[in-house]
């Protein structure tokens, strides 16, 4: 499998699009600063999420419009318009949110795809790395001492 199909691939499925790690959320949406696993920088400067949102709009017009079509065709000539509106609002109102963080994972994903980190970036995420590791190794290290 080609690099930048297996980045788009770990975005799509929420994980580190870098190392395929999971674990990449804090909470529901919202990315820890770096991946926990290689130290990669997600948020890569301001308005970087910009395309997530276009990500997630995409996908929900595209599931919105095949819902659509697909309601009108299989129901030709007497279509059911109140109950594709309906249909069309719930969608247009619950795939964003569900959608939401996938569509940052996915877009950290398509951005790796043809942007890949260069050699600084490369050893920022070894640092980074490493002091999160020395940071999770002196926390232990007090609790071993008490118990």
């Amino acid at each position: 499998m080609s690099y930048r199909m297996r980045t788009i691939l770990r975005g799509a499925f929420g994980r580190c699009a870098h190392c395929g790690a999971n674990g990449v959320f804090a909470s529901y949406g919202t990315l820890h600063e770096r991946c926990p696993s290689c130290g990669y920088l997600f948020e890569r400067e301001e308005g970087y999420w910009l395309g997530a949102m276009i990500a997630n709009i995409c996908v929900t017009e595209a599931l919105f419009g095949v819902f659509f079509v697909a309601g009108m065709l299989l129901t030709w000539p007497d279509v059911p318009w109140t109950g594709l509106l309906i249909g069309g609002l719930v969608i247009n109102a619950v795939i964003p949110v569900l959608y939401y963080p996938i569509s940052k994972t996915q877009w950290v994903g398509l951005h790796l795809a043809f942007v890949r980190p260069d050699p600084v970036e490369e050893a920022d995420m070894i640092a980074a790395k490493a002091a999160s590791q020395a940071r999770e190794a002196e926390q232990r290290a007090p609790d071993a001492a008490s118990g």
